[in-house]
Order: C-alpha cells, then sequence, then structure tokens
C-alpha cells in the first residue's frame, strides 16, 4: 500500500503440473503487482492513451524470512527465475545480514533485481534497499506458461487486462 501497488498472492499449490517432479520448479512468484500509471494524470489521461502510453508496470516479489551468505544466491536466482516476465522484480527478506551486502549489490547490478528489507512489525518501515533496474518489455512467453497452469496467475492478468481496456480496478479485486 504504501508504493500504491495492486498485489496479489500467487499460491504454486494452485498450478497444474504435466512436467514431472520439479517441473513448476523457480516459477511462481510469492506476490505479484500492478502499478497503475495513470492515477495521476487526470484529463490528459484520455490523450496520453491515444499515444500508446504505458499505462501500468508488473511487479514480481520472492519473499525469504533471511539472507545471509549460505542462502543468498539460491534465493537471488530463484528471484530471477520467478521474476523474468515482469517490468520490475525484487527480493524480499525481513533479515538482511551485513556480510553479505557486496554480494547482493553485485548481483543486483547484474541481474536488476532489487532488494527489500521488510519490517513485519511495521510494515510502513520497511525499505527498497537496492531498487529493481525496468525491463522494458514484458516476457510474454513465461507469463502465458504461468497464465496456463495457475489460477491466482491468471485472475493477476485477467485483472490486469481488465485495467488495459478500462483503466479502472476494483480494489475489492486485489489482496
Amino acid at each position: 500500500s504504501e508504493l500504491k501497488l495492486y498485489a496479489m498472492r500467487i499460491d504454486e499449490r494452485k498450478s497444474s503440473n504435466n512436467r514431472g517432479e520439479n517441473g513448476n520448479k523457480w516459477l511462481h512468484p510469492d506476490i505479484v503487482a500492478m502499478e497503475d500509471l495513470t492515477k495521476k494524470w487526470g484529463k490528459a489521461k484520455e490523450c496520453a492513451l491515444c499515444f500508446g502510453e504505458k499505462r501500468a508496470k508488473l511487479l514480481s516479489f520472492e519473499i525469504k524470512k533471511i539472507l545471509n551468505p549460505s542462502n543468498i544466491r539460491k534465493d537471488f536466482f530463484q528471484t530471477v527465475s520467478n521474476s523474468s516476465w515482469a517490468n520490475y522484480g525484487y527480493l524480499v527478506a525481513t533479515e538482511i545480514r551485513e556480510d553479505i551486502k557486496s554480494e547482493i549489490e553485485m548481483l543486483s547490478s547484474l541481474h536488476g533485481i532489487g532488494i527489500i528489507r521488510l519490517d513485519i512489525e511495521n510494515p510502513s518501515e520497511s525499505e527498497i534497499v537496492i531498487p529493481a533496474h525496468e525491463r522494458l518489455n514484458l516476457d510474454w512467453s513465461s507469463i502465458n506458461r504461468i497464465y496456463e497452469i495457475n489460477s491466482d496467475f491468471k485472475k493477476y492478468i485477467n485483472e490486469f487486462k481488465d485495467f488495459c481496456q478500462t483503466g479502472k480496478t476494483k480494489e475489492s479485486d486485489w489482496d
């Protein structure tokens, strides 16, 4: 809510799997979101849309308890895998050990994944430690794969489609 995003939880257990054991491993993000870029456009909104301006950005979040030297690469590359389809991908953790600071800076610089420290006691005190780099194009092949196997993700993409068609969101359709 602090970032003014429309978010949804993705339950990987709702996915079909016809690829065998681990066929869907590292495919689903934990949380997905949409940022409405048109909220502040005012009366110029209709004109901007005529010129094909981007209406929204899609975000992907992988949530972990702690990032430390023993799990940073596994958790980071899981985030890369789960978030490659989105405009922005974030790895979120409640604790980020200081001794991995240079590692996460290097990995984030190479792969564009952002890092968020989540304050579970006071979520408004959470901080973006490293901002994600924007991917200008969505990966529709990956989006389609997740869409076809997961009902939560299908709902998310359908809400995005409805927003693109109408310019409106229903708060009740988001988590």
